[in-house]
C-alpha cells in the first residue's frame, strides 16, 4: 500500500513539473517582449492582443490562458522577435447564460474572420473554448 501511494505521488510530481499549467494570457502578454506576441495576422501589436484579452474578461470569461501547444518559443524566433509567439487562446466560460452569449458572439466573429464556423455544441469542451488564428 505504501509503495502504491509513493508511486502516485511520484507520478503527480512528474506531471506537475513536465506538464505545467498554461500561462494566464494577460500575464504572458504583459511580460512578452515580442511586439507581435499573439496572432500577428489578427492583432496589430501585443498591446492590441492584451486589450482583446481584457475585453474577454470584461464580457465574463473566468480565465483566459495561452495553451502550451500554441506557443512557438524557438531560440531563433526569440532572438529575432524578442520573445515567443502564440496563435491561440483558451477561455473558461462563465456560469451565466447572458455572459456566455456575449462571449459566443465575439468567438463567432473571430471564427468568421478566419473563414471558420463556431459551433458551441462541438467547440465547447469542459466549459472551455479555444480561439485559434491561422
Amino acid at each position: 500500500m505504501l509503495a502504491l501511494i509513493l508511486i502516485i505521488v511520484l507520478i503527480a510530481l512528474a506531471l506537475y513539473f513536465f506538464y505545467p499549467n498554461p500561462s494566464e494570457a494577460r500575464e504572458w502578454l504583459s511580460k512578452n517582449k515580442n511586439p507581435y506576441a499573439l496572432a500577428g495576422n489578427r492583432f496589430a501589436s501585443t498591446e492590441d492582443a492584451l486589450q482583446f484579452v481584457e475585453s474577454l474578461y470584461k464580457l465574463g470569461a473566468i480565465k483566459v490562458v495561452i495553451p502550451k501547444d500554441a506557443i512557438y518559443a524557438e531560440n531563433k524566433r526569440i532572438e529575432k522577435e524578442g520573445g515567443p509567439y502564440a496563435d491561440a487562446l483558451l477561455l473558461t466560460l462563465p456560469k451565466t447564460q447572458k455572459e456566455i452569449d456575449k462571449l459566443f458572439s465575439v468567438i463567432k466573429q473571430e471564427a468568421s474572420k478566419q473563414g471558420m464556423a463556431f459551433n458551441p455544441e462541438e467547440d465547447v469542451k469542459n466549459n472551455k473554448v479555444l480561439i485559434w488564428w491561422d
